[in-house]
């Protein structure tokens, strides 16, 4: 692991150390998407600030090109399908091994469908988005949970485990729902306009959860974090008399204690 000091400004051209600390490389398997890798990026040098980091934690990212990775997608139930695409992100994570890391996350939450089966050839330790959630789940406690994201995402069944742990009931969507929230997406969150879409996320959002109880709905997609400029690096906020927990604030976090544990 490699070692860090920290430095203060004591006037007259003077310098002085004041601390060493040890501290994991991150490794960060990113370009899936890219602007998913800028808001882990500038998340993880926010967070690491009050644990002491006068710059930026040790880092290594490598980008993978996200026209591959949708190519290399396999089908539902068949996993031979996925192979490919499993190999893409062990190979990557070889890489930052290679390079150094301790251990490493992937700035998404869609490839975490699929992270058993990665984590399993991974050569370092693997932080995952779901225990993340769970963790703040466990903090929020709410009757119903209503997961946003990709369509594989909301398809998917990565966060129900820990849903049903923390006893709470997931809100279904309709494929009707899922193309709804598809386009709103593609208008908004996908063309970085994540302000302009905020109204639409929010109504979206009241459509599926007004006659629910206590709701905390996941924002599972890197995209719709500038939606909440004002949250900062936050994991559980409000906004529009809604809760919601970024995943994103949530598995920076999570990858930070692991590099700092």
């Amino acid at each position: 692991m490699p070692i860090y000091f920290d430095w203060r400004w004591q006037g007259q051209g003077n310098w002085r150390r004041t601390g060493v600390r040890m501290a994991a490389k991150i490794g960060i398997v990113g370009g899936v998407g890219w602007p998913g890798t800028i808001a882990y990026y500038e998340s993880l040098c926010r967070q690491a600030r009050p644990l002491g980091s006068l710059g930026s934690p040790h880092i290594s990212i490598e980008s993978l090109d996200m026209a591959c990775t949708i190519a290399a997608r396999g089908h539902p139930g068949d996993e031979r399908s996925w192979r490919t695409f499993d190999r893409i992100f062990v190979d990557a994570l070889n890489r930052l091994a290679q390079a150094g890391c301790d251990l490493a996350a992937i700035a998404s939450v869609t490839p975490h469908s699929r992270i058993a089966s990665i984590a399993a050839e991974s050569p370092i330790p693997l932080v995952n988005i779901v225990d993340a959630v769970a963790r703040q789940l466990a903090i929020e406690m709410p009757e119903t949970v209503l997961v946003l994201g990709t369509g594989v995402t909301m398809r998917s069944t990565i966060f129900d485990t820990v849903i049903q742990a923390t006893g709470c009931t997931r809100i279904a969507t309709t494929e009707q729902q899922l193309t709804e929230f598809s386009n709103l997406l593609e208008k908004y969150f996908y063309q970085n306009r994540g302000a302009e879409g905020r109204t639409e996320l929010l109504r979206f959002v009241r459509s599926l959860t007004s006659e629910c109880g206590p709701t905390l709905t996941i924002l599972a997609c890197t995209d719709l974090t500038p939606a909440f400029p004002e949250i900062g690096e936050t994991a559980l906020f409000a906004a529009g008399g809604i809760r919601f927990l970024d995943a994103t604030h949530a598995h920076v976090g999570a990858i930070l204690d692991a590099a700092n544990a």
